[in-house]
């Protein structure tokens, strides 16, 4: 017991190091998967329509209810290991032909089951007979249907037996079905939906579809979420054999996609957390090491007696690897016990969290090596003392070498593991299956790289003492006989050094990763987003009406439209963002100064070849010569916003100047057609027509606007191109002018739209900005020419390089390309009749959350709405920066206890010293300062290692692991370093403070012992 009580204080440092190591890497396994859990949830809650459900659908068999009995047991097997509960709906669906008495084209049918209480009936109620529909309310509206009318679907006559609307058109048992709300286009009208009894009417048999949701988006976790998708992946293998007319499974999984997408956002969190648990087992293993080292130093004439007892070397190192195995293990408990405790009490009620076994490996390793370190350790102090070499310190050249060598072995490792993580650029590496996976090696090169630096550190004190004892030979007996205690008892007196140095360096790492990690972030999610908000509905295609009803919603300043496409260059894809100079200028963000809107604005601005609509135009009349016509034709125009939205105004019927030209006049409503715009396209609709004996033409003579009350010339001298918009007819002769056509058959409508070159080749040229990386995948510089291949162009467009830039706002892909809208709607005019529309809008708010909320409604099902402040998102992926917090923290523990540690510890081994300088005269105050300047001595040359390994650390790794812990990473090609100083300040503050108090008590205990040591009490 008496052994066991004056090796108390290591014994008690050693379960505490093991105890923090355990409880860090469990507490920060539970922290990061509740942050994660917090994340998916959230993404999820801001999902709608398609983006929330799993569909599988197959033709319906001859034994409806047993099919769907087989399905839905396959859906249950499917699950049943997955900790989420999911709702089945089932639905019928097949496209139909309406029939009117004026009018029929497609048709959407459905039955619905359950249409009762997913609907609000406007009149009427659902279907019961077989003979019975049920319309989308606009649907009937279009058709001019009421309540008892008949309407035919397929040539089977149905009674209208009432009209409805969704209650939740975002409902995903609706899987974002656009026609639900809308009532749908001329494409399809609908949904009509008719009882399952009714399908016996038509000819061809329905789809049978199911639709999974899950029950609550509370039963996602962290670690489910990964289980739905590969669940839901074995559907296509799994299902067969199981359910009747597999063959014609068909399976969509859109849920899974966006768990999917989830996960890889966040995916950076799964490096971090084992990035920071090396380095805390890296800090908590040194520290062990130097423990241990100080606990069989105190065992030294201990084992001289039990040698002399006979005792074998074996026995007496076994002894002590025993103490420090017991030790470790009651630490691992501990530790373990108080985060599980700490978790239920944080543990909302019946919802415990669940901890992975992964967070295990870190504790194991470290228990696993303190017992390795303590039978090692002991064994070689056992073997050093019972030889006599010196007390075990040090004397045989194999343990003079074995520093430097395992330096050597140490700084290889950190070489190859900072190399490999700088040529991958994350510590993720892709593998075949196109998912990512943690690189062990590259994972440990913080700590590795760390550790190393400082180990160097240690090898070279002694040096450092060499030259401090020299420097202070005539300094004084103080000084001089701290300098010889450190040059005779390195060995002990360097002990907290490497603690203190890897806890230093750790804080440092900490400060250089948060502060560099925010700002990576912030820039990314301004890049990403493009503006305050951005709205994105790829799948359907935002209108000008729609971006009207979006900015008038509440707390918005501007919306701007923005189109995304598609970039394939060779074997090179990304992303063509295309928007206005003006919009750039209006609603782009800077991204914290690593894009500049105006010049961007500068660099694709062009010179508009289109009639410009002036400043406060309140109607144009357009004058034309028309000859040889049946009837005046009928004229509208397409008008361009200064922002790129196309908006189309229809000019009234003609009146006839006294020079016979036609004079067609429109009225710009002010909000719906604002002035500045330019005069895109117009369109000429004709009237049946005669070719018997002439050939109608047309031809532009000018436009006027009308400001304040007088007219304003606008100049129509461009060269219009001549469109049918149609692949089965052929445009007709164009005037030599480019201001006209003669017409040589009939045609319902022609286009005329504005030449890009002023020429009837209409040969573009488009100016563009690109991003760095696809400058260096394309070797391009400004001036060069790159081909595009761009939506609704025909061939490639030659576009010309004029600025390159880091990044491109709202690109989905480094590889990224900017451009005019102007462009892309000159494309569009040329080939499509449809209003062109755009991928994305640009929101500019101070409200960005309200703002998120309150336009919700008035979008696409499917459409998904970024913040670039995303508080949730933030506190998601800020949890790396708060693990390496943690990893600092835990460091600045080890510190606190070896620091304390050394200090008792010497006490001890200088007893026999304290007794006899007190003999010698030196009072207890001298006493004192000796052994505080010895310690601070060893202090000073940790925290300033501490400070270089963490400098050179950050340097060589942190821009990788901030890339990799951010969201969309591949928008920065670059991240610049930054310090959280005030973060750094606070840990290094503490660690002076934490220190100061132990120099305090040593320095208390020094002056207790000299004052009353006799010479002969300082042997133990």
């Amino acid at each position: 017991m008496t052994r066991l009580r004056e090796s108390a204080p290591i014994l008690v440092a050693i379960l505490v190091v093991v105890a923090l190591v355990c409880a860090f890497s469990v507490a920060t396994s539970a922290y990061l998967d509740r942050q994660a859990t917090t994340g998916v949830r959230a993404e999820l809650s801001a999902q709608t329509g398609e983006d929330l459900a799993l569909r599988a659908s197959l033709d319906i068999a001859d034994d409806a209810d047993q099919q769907d009995a087989e399905v839905r047991r396959a859906i249950a097997k499917t699950f049943d290991r997955v900790e989420v509960e999911f709702e089945t709906t089932r639905t019928l669906e097949a496209g139909a032909i309406y029939s009117t008495s004026d009018r029929s084209g497609p048709a959407e049918a459905l039955t619905v089951p359950d249409l009762a209480s997913r609907a609000d009936f406007e009149t009427g109620a659902a279907p019961v007979g077989a003979d019975e529909v049920a319309v989308q309310a606009d649907a009937a509206a279009t058709l001019g249907l009421h309540l008892g009318d008949e309407v035919i679907l397929n040539r089977a006559p149905f009674t209208v037996s009432g009209t409805w609307r969704a209650l939740d058109a975002l409902d995903p048992r609706w899987y974002g079905d656009e026609s639900v709300e809308t009532g749908g286009s001329s494409d399809r009208l609908g949904p009509f939906v008719i009882t399952e009894d009714a399908w016996t009417r038509f000819d061809l048999p329905p789809k049978a579809v199911w639709t999974v949701v899950p029950a609550s988006i509370d039963d996602f976790t962290s670690i489910n979420g990964s289980s739905v998708s590969a669940a839901w992946g074995t559907v296509q293998r799994a299902w067969r054999g199981e359910v009747s007319g597999f063959d014609s499974l068909q399976v969509q999984r859109q849920l899974a996609r966006t768990l999917d997408d989830f996960d890889e956002r966040v995916e950076g969190l799964k490096a971090i957390e084992p990035a920071a648990a090396v380095l805390v087992a890296g800090s908590a293993l040194v520290a062990l090491w130097q423990l241990v080292q100080l606990l069989v130093a105190a065992r030294e004439r201990e084992t001289l007696l039990f040698w002399a007892r006979g005792r074998s070397t074996t026995a007496i190192a076994s002894r002590v690897a025993g103490e420090v195995a017991v030790t470790a293990v009651l630490g691992a408990v501990v530790g373990v016990s108080a985060v599980a405790l700490g978790l239920f009490a944080v543990s909302e009620a019946g919802q415990g969290t669940l901890v992975r076994p992964s967070a295990f490996a870190v504790p194991a390793v470290v228990l696993i090596g303190a017992i390795v370190i303590a039978a090692v350790s002991s064994y070689r102090s056992t073997t050093s003392v019972t030889q006599s070499t010196q007390g075990g310190r040090g004397g045989t050249r194999a343990r003079r070498a074995a520093l430097p060598g395992a330096v050597l072995l140490v700084a290889i490792a950190a070489a190859l593991s900072v190399w490999q993580l700088r040529r991958y650029g994350s510590p993720l590496t892709p593998d075949a299956e196109g998912t990512s996976s943690i690189d062990p090696i590259v994972v440990v090169a913080p700590a590795v790289a760390l550790i190393a630096v400082v180990l160097t550190a240690l090898a070279a004190f002694p040096a450092v003492v060499g030259l401090y004892a020299r420097r202070t030979r005539n300094s004084g007996v103080g000084t001089h006989l701290a300098a010889r205690t450190l040059a005779r008892q390195t060995a002990r007196i360097a002990a907290p050094l490497v603690i203190v140095a890897l806890a230093v360096g750790a804080a440092t790492v900490a400060a250089t990763f948060s502060a560099t990690w925010a700002h990576l972030y912030a820039q990314n999610a301004a890049l990403h987003s493009g503006s305050d908000v951005r709205i994105s509905s790829p799948l359907a295609p935002l209108s000008a009406e729609q971006r009207d009803t979006v900015a008038a919603t509440k707390n918005i300043t501007d919306v701007v439209p923005v189109d995304v496409q598609t970039l394939s260059v060779g074997t090179v894809t990304g992303s063509v963002v295309a928007t206005t100079p003006d919009a750039l200028r209006q609603g782009a963000d800077d991204a914290g100064g690593i894009f500049s809107p105006d010049d961007a604005a500068d660099a694709i601005h062009a010179d508009d070849p289109e009639p410009i609509i002036p400043v406060g135009a309140t109607s144009l009349t357009l004058r034309v010569e028309a000859r040889q016509f049946d009837e005046s034709p009928a004229v509208s125009a397409w008008i361009a916003d200064s922002l790129g939205s196309l908006r189309r105004v229809v000019f009234e019927s003609p009146t006839i100047d006294a020079d016979g030209v036609l004079a067609y006049t429109v009225a710009l409503v002010d909000g719906a057609n604002t002035a500045p715009g330019s005069l895109v396209s117009l369109d000429i609709s004709f009237a049946n027509q005669s070719f018997d004996a002439v050939r109608p033409s047309f031809r532009l003579k000018s436009l006027d606007a009308q400001v304040d009350g007088a007219a304003e010339t606008v100049e129509l001298g461009q060269f219009w191109l001549i469109d049918t918009l149609s692949e089965f007819s052929i445009p007709p002769e164009s005037t030599t002018t480019g201001d006209g056509f003669v017409l040589d058959s009939p045609l319902p409508s022609l286009r005329m739209t504005v030449s890009s070159d002023g020429t009837a080749s209409d040969y573009l040229r488009p100016p563009i900005v690109v991003s760095e990386p696809l400058a260096r995948s394309l070797d391009l510089q400004i001036g060069d020419t790159i081909a595009l291949s761009l939506r609704d162009a025909v061939g490639d467009a030659n576009a010309v390089v004029t600025a390159i830039v880091p990044a491109i706002p709202a690109a989905d892909s480094d590889n990224a390309v900017l451009i005019d809208l102007s462009v892309i709607n000159h494309l569009h005019q040329r080939v499509s009749s449809a209003p062109a529309e755009s991928t994305d809008l640009w929101v500019t708010t101070a409200r960005q959350q309200q703002v998120r909320d309150s336009v919700r409604g008035v979008l696409p099902a499917n459409a998904h709405i970024g913040l670039r402040d995303d508080p949730e998102a933030r506190q998601v992926l800020g949890a790396a920066a708060i693990a390496f917090w943690a990893a600092a923290s835990a460091c600045l523990l080890f510190a606190f206890i070896a620091v304390g540690s050394a200090s008792s510890s010497r006490l001890r081994w200088g007893r026999a010293d304290i007794a006899a300088l007190r003999a010698l005269g030196m009072r207890a105050g001298e006493q004192s300062a000796v052994l505080v300047r010895e310690l601070v001595l060893v202090l000073v040359v940790a925290v300033l290692a501490g400070i270089a390994a963490g400098v050179l650390v950050s340097v060589l790794t942190v821009p990788q692991l901030a890339r990799a812990a951010v969201d969309r990473g591949y928008l920065s090609s670059t991240a610049t370093l930054a310090v959280d100083f005030p973060g750094l300040i606070l840990l290094l503050g503490a660690l002076v403070v934490g220190v100061a108090v132990v120099l305090i008590d040593l320095s208390r205990r020094v002056r207790s012992l000299a004052s009353r040591l006799l010479p002969s009490e300082g042997h133990e």
